[in-house]
């Protein structure tokens, strides 16, 4: 064991815990919810092992966890998921011995007994394969990806290291932090993210067993078989099948909840013989329907987009309305009661895990959802691309309907209509961008042309798959429109509806290619296969082919490269969060730094920067957004991000944000300085400034400068002029001098009032201005005189140019005039000395010289 990598051993470690979650938790209740005829489907069973263990699991831990106390311990965990499995196996036994061996056998699994076609042997072995690849890069890799760090990740730190699921914690449900929480107090009781991650490979298995449940169950072994593997491997699933992220999990749930519901819906139980044949069966409806609730009922202790199934749903319900009401109008009576019981057991079974975390929520006076701001509503593409997958089925149906010649009539339509089809996709996809209106109406016209070409032929020839399909997708519409209008600014939030979109696709590809395998009688009398071995040849090579990226596609890393797992250039896990984190990782090494020198974690405000927090679970590190320094009293350091921070501040312009105001402070580098840099990195995605706080400082009058010799000199009633030190007395064209300004703040200004300083002779012409807001930065940000609080004092620090190359050459001719103006009107400041009005500009005494170039 010495000799195997730290992050293999850590993942391996995790192994009992996942048994005892997948199997002594979750099997025994798959063995309760199936009915008895399905315990021989094993990838039924062993898809609702995987998905009830983990429900059971984490609600146990939710239970415990929300008492604010220290409950989420080894001994109470063990406990209290022994008694769930107890009853589980009892009653699975119980179940097992009220039912007679004949029941139990009358599933109609004959198809099982036929033998795997090649195909079908080279799509197992690819799926193995590509799981192979990505379990691997599960385990190899920590957290890095940005939702992990911030949401799931860091909530199963805090949670192990607490011990409890803090008030505080609201936005997504816990199905997964709970996961990655229990994994880390079950094998150890410490931080590990290779032990937590463990879980990752399981629920893509998942996924991938729902997929193939959902077109094994509605329509063969086969079409199953193609569905999984379409999805599985799909390169875009590959690519995030490592991070830790919802949308994998999401997709599981999704899927394995349609899967059956659809089984409840059309009365399905498990039976396809042939190529585009169904067997209907009233046996297991409700519980299919009960258990499509207790999957939704997962899915939304998963994520809150999974309430677009019940979306879909009600949509199927309002379709079945719709026929009951035309069956009534039309006095041909329709029953409506058993798909009506079919939603009203899922809806029941779903709402115990389901509402839980949103009502935890509203009690706790949090958002009971968390959606994404409107602006990346804006970000959402809209574009002919996200109409990849039904493009693809409609190719591949209108390429079968015409070689198998099954379209007798409508050829011509069929045509127009793919390519008006293409017409209104292709134009946004070749060039990115959303579809326009043309584009919709050419997309809306092909569509009706297709389906006046088609559907004659599909309602001919193949009206019970046809129908299941058309369920399935009209399951899927609600959560695409979602999805598209809002979302698609990224492939992976479509993740959940994906496996439905395909189905099409894989029970086309399933019947047109099963030929392929079957033999055929000939005159004769002996069998033959109908084509020749090339044929197949080319048809294994293609599949090969179009299998390889998905296969492949987890090792690569955009950041790591290709190589990452056999070389030796990231040994630990600090230096893979680095890869593609680079600017946050240099943060947590400089506040890793200050905790080991000062014996404690630094406090930190990190507005919009939600990310950090991962590396310090239970250090006090804040990602609100604070706009008054008080706020920021006992703060150690403050950390502006891009795009994170400047997101925070967005809807809050600088100018009335005193916080971010201040930052501008900080190019004074001096000891008077509130605030200065202490270090900052730009990776290229993001850009990290530190700022070291001092904020005592803020009341305390600086001994700098030269004070005023005529007294106290005040502007405008609210800022009283300290003094000033200046570095030189001399000027020529292009020398830089610096001039430093002292005020002190005696009432809260009430607008943003610039500085002007002017370079005048003995006659009062203005030879040079230097006029701007208080300490200006580099970046344009300034400290406005509208978050100037009263008692403060200001440091202004001013590089002042000769620029005017025309300046009169003098010895001590010349002398600077200060004053204040009111940005808007460019209203001048009255001023007063000793309380005497004096004008409206204070006239610094030095005396300086303009000379020529050295």
């Amino acid at each position: 064991m010495s000799d195997m990598p730290y992050w293999l051993q850590d993942t391996l470690a995790a192994l009992p815990a996942l048994a005892w979650m997948f199997i002594g938790v979750g099997l025994p209740w798959a063995l309760v919810a199936l009915p008895r005829h399905d315990w021989r489907d094993r990838p039924v069973v062993a898809l609702l092992a995987l998905a009830f263990g983990p429900a059971l699991v984490t609600a146990w831990l939710f239970a415990l966890g929300s008492w604010q106390t220290p409950l989420l311990r080894l001994e109470w965990i063990l406990s209290g998921t022994a008694v769930i499995a107890a009853a589980g196996w009892v009653w699975g036994w119980r179940k097992k011995m009220l039912t007679s061996a004949s029941s139990a056998a009358a599933s109609g699994r004959g198809e099982s007994l036929y033998r795997l076609t090649p195909d079908e042997k080279l799509l197992i072995a690819l799926i193995a394969a590509a799981l192979v690849v990505r379990w691997l890069a599960a385990a190899y890799w920590p957290f890095t990806a940005y939702d992990a760090l911030w949401v799931y990740g860091y909530e199963g730190r805090l949670y192990t290291l607490l011990g409890y699921i803090p008030n505080t914690i609201g936005y997504y449900p816990q199905f997964l932090p709970l996961q990655y929480t229990y994994l880390q107090l079950v094998t150890g009781g410490g931080i590990n993210d290779h032990t937590a991650r463990a879980v990752i490979p399981f629920l893509h298995l998942g996924s991938v067993l729902a997929a193939y449940t959902l077109g094994s169950r509605l329509f063969s072994r086969r079409a199953g078989l193609y569905t999984a593997a379409i999805w599985a491997l799909y390169p875009h699933v590959a690519e995030w099948s490592r991070f830790g992220d919802l949308e994998i999990p999401t997709t599981f749930l999704f899927t394995a909840a349609a899967a059956f519901f659809l089984m409840a819906w059309l009365g399905k139980l498990s039976v396809v013989s042939s190529q585009f044949s169904v067997k209907n069966s009233e046996l297991g409806t409700r519980n299919y329907a009960l258990i499509a609730g207790l999957l939704l009922g997962a899915g939304m202790w998963t994520k809150p987009t999974m309430g677009a199934f019940i979306w879909g749903v009600a949509l199927l319900a309002a379709v079945e309305a719709a026929r009951w009401i035309y069956g009534r109008v039309a006095g041909t009576p329709y029953d409506v009661s058993r798909r009506a019981r079919v939603v009203l057991w899922t809806a029941l079974a779903c709402v115990p895990l389901g509402a839980v975390w949103y009502v935890r929520n509203i009690w706790l006076g949090h958002d009971p959802i968390t959606m994404p701001t409107g602006f990346w509503l804006t970000l959402a593409a809209r574009s002919g691309a996200e109409f990849g997958w039904p493009l693809l089925a409609v190719l591949l149906l209108a390429g079968c309907v015409v070689l198998k010649r099954h379209l007798e009539r409508r050829v011509m339509a069929l045509g127009l209509g793919l390519a008006l089809l293409l017409a209104g996709i292709l134009p946004s996809i070749i060039e990115p961008r959303r579809m326009a209106g043309l584009e919709w109406l050419a997309l809306g016209a092909g569509a009706l042309l297709l389906a006046w070409a088609l559907l004659p032929v599909l309602r001919r020839r193949w009206p019970d798959e046809a129908a299941a399909v058309g369920w399935a997708l009209l399951l899927a519409l609600p959560y695409f429109v979602t999805w598209f209008y809002s979302y698609s600014y990224h492939y992976r939030l479509s993740f959940p509806m994906v496996p439905l979109l395909i189905l099409p696709s894989a029970v086309i590809l399933a019947g047109w290619t099963r030929g392929l395998w079957q033999k055929q009688t000939r005159r004769g009398g002996s069998e033959t296969l109908p084509y020749k071995p090339a044929l197949r040849v080319v048809y294994l090579a293609l599949i090969v082919l179009l299998a390889v990226p998905g296969v492949i596609n987890a090792l690569y890393d955009p950041n790591a490269g290709w190589d990452w797992l056999w070389s030796d250039e990231m040994p630990d896990d600090f230096s893979r969060y680095a890869s593609g984190n680079q600017a946050l990782l240099a943060v947590v090494d400089g506040l890793q730094t200050f905790e080991r020198e000062h014996g404690r974690p630094p406090v930190v405000v990190a507005p919009g920067i939600v990310r950090l927090p991962f590396f310090f679970p239970t250090a006090d590190i804040r990602t609100d957004a604070p706009t008054r320094l008080n706020e920021l009293d006992g703060v150690d350091y403050f950390i502006y991000g891009t795009p994170e921070t400047r997101g925070a501040y967005q809807a809050i312009p600088p100018q009335r944000n005193q916080v971010v105001s201040a930052l501008a402070l900080a190019d004074y580098d001096g000891v008077d300085t509130i605030m200065r840099k202490a270090w900052w990195k730009d990776d290229g995605n993001f850009n990290y400034t530190v700022y070291e706080l001092h904020l005592e400082r803020r009341f305390v009058e600086s001994e700098n400068g030269i004070r005023p010799q005529e007294g106290e000199v005040v502007f405008g009633g609210f800022a009283r002029y300290l003094g000033h030190n200046i570095g030189g007395d001399s000027f020529w064209p292009g020398r830089k001098l610096i001039l430093n300004l002292f005020w002190e703040v005696i009432a809260p200004p009430a607008a943003d009032y610039m500085v002007y300083i002017h370079l005048r002779d003995a006659n009062g012409h203005v030879w040079q201005s230097w006029d701007g807001p208080v300490t200006r930065s580099g970046d344009g940000n300034y400290y406005s005189t509208l978050v100037w609080e009263a008692g403060e004092f200001i440091i202004d620090r001013r590089d002042l140019t000769l620029t005017n190359a025309d300046t009169p050459t003098g010895d001590k001719n010349y002398h600077i005039v200060i004053g204040l103006y009111n940005l808007e009107t460019s209203e001048r400041v009255p001023m007063t000395i000793n309380g005497e009005s004096a004008g409206d500009g204070y006239t610094i005494p030095e005396r300086l010289s303009i000379v020529p170039p050295p």
